[in-house]
């Protein structure tokens, strides 16, 4: 069924799309040295770089360079889903996420992240990136039939599950990601807190519009002398994201998996709607039941038009509208410097149905 894939690539684009948020946090913070420093202040950045050193404090050099792997798993709500073909013609009130019943959707990327920083300030460093993403989709759901205006009074619902759980196989989907953030940094003695925040923009083939993300940190920690000047930061946090642009997404697809499930759902109201048609011609003809008759009828060749396009179509509309289930995520990692030019880094983050696993080298230079 052409419908319900698109639903999952979409989703997926608009989650994986985000992956180069992720991995942009900055965990150093300065570095005291007892040594009595006489020697001026060799590079351009950061701004008042010679003070900071006048002042017996060794500041990491001001340029880096970072490439980073990210494998980022989210659950997302569909809180809006709209179909329609390329005639303009609309099936909300048919197809909608209440007769659809998603009942899953998670969504998984795999992406390297490449960026860029430097530090403007010695507490504050700002930097760009660039991702490119392999993400995959999974949507699960079991089309059900709604009825409502029913009873005496017009408000009874009621609600008939038509299949068993439908599970579409993951869709795979690339991205390419830009963002910009900054992160600042205090430290004292051994120890640090630093405050990120990036945002992205992410286009994908699946989707029209270009996904904005946000992503929002905070960790504290300690850094731990070792052997040969090597130094260790081991720290703990937590991780904010979120779509910015809230509007729906659309674009364009067909996914047998997913047509399979559509069809169900289109035959489930189509067998109620003929049980109704066939209540409303055995009573007597009143202007009340013509009317009825005419809106079911009218109900019956549209659902019967919609089974053949999904059938036929080479591709169909689709609009969605996602939520992220849990924004917040707790973050731990550490960053080994091993050398002032080389750093380790590795981070895992995780939620109810969230998990986050970061883990990249940096080289750090002075201009």
């Amino acid at each position: 069924m052409t419908t319900m894939r698109k639903t999952g690539l979409i989703i997926g684009c608009l989650m994986f799309c985000t992956l180069a948020c992720f991995a942009q946090d900055k965990v150093q913070a300065s570095k005291l040295d007892t040594t009595i420093v006489k020697e001026k202040y060799p590079y351009v950045l950061p701004i008042w770089g010679q003070k900071v050193m006048d002042r017996n404090i060794d500041l990491q050099l001001p340029f880096g360079f970072n490439v980073n792997y990210v494998f980022n798993q989210m659950t997302l709500e569909l809180t809006e889903f709209s179909m329609n073909f390329y005639d303009g013609e609309n099936l909300d009130d048919i197809i909608n996420p209440e007769t659809l019943n998603f009942t899953e959707t998670v969504a998984t990327a795999n992406g390297v992240n490449i960026r860029a920083d430097a530090w403007i300030l010695p507490f504050i460093n700002v930097y760009g990136l660039y991702s490119r993403n392999l993400g995959t989709t999974k949507v699960s759901f079991q089309p059900q039939v709604v009825e409502t205006g029913l009873g005496p009074n017009g408000n009874i619902k009621e609600i008939r599950t038509l299949v068993k759980p439908i599970d579409v196989p993951p869709v795979e989907f690339h991205t390419n990601s830009f963002g910009t953030g900054t992160t600042l940094v205090y430290g004292w003695d051994q120890y640090f807190v630093n405050v990120d925040g990036n945002i992205t923009w992410s286009t994908s083939d699946l989707l029209e519009q270009t996904v904005t993300f946000f992503v929002g940190s905070a960790r504290i920690g300690k850094r731990i002398p070792l052997k040969k000047n090597m130094k260790l930061a081991i720290y703990i946090g937590a991780m904010y994201r979120d779509f910015v642009n809230k509007e729906n997404n659309t674009g364009s697809i067909r996914v047998p998996a997913l047509d399979e499930g559509m069809q169900r759902a289109i035959d489930g109201f189509t067998a109620i709607n003929d049980q109704q048609i066939e209540f409303y011609e055995g009573l007597p003809p009143t202007p009340g039941v013509e009317e009825k008759l005419e809106a079911l009828y009218a109900r019956d060749q549209r659902l019967q038009d919609a089974s053949e396009r999904v059938e036929t179509a080479n591709a169909i509309n689709y609009s969605i509208k996602k939520e992220i289930v849990n924004n917040w995520s707790t973050q731990i990692g550490f960053n080994l410097e091993l050398s002032k030019h080389w750093m380790y880094r590795a981070e895992v983050g995780y939620r109810d149905d969230q998990k986050f696993v970061m883990t990249g080298l940096q080289f750090r230079f002075g201009l």
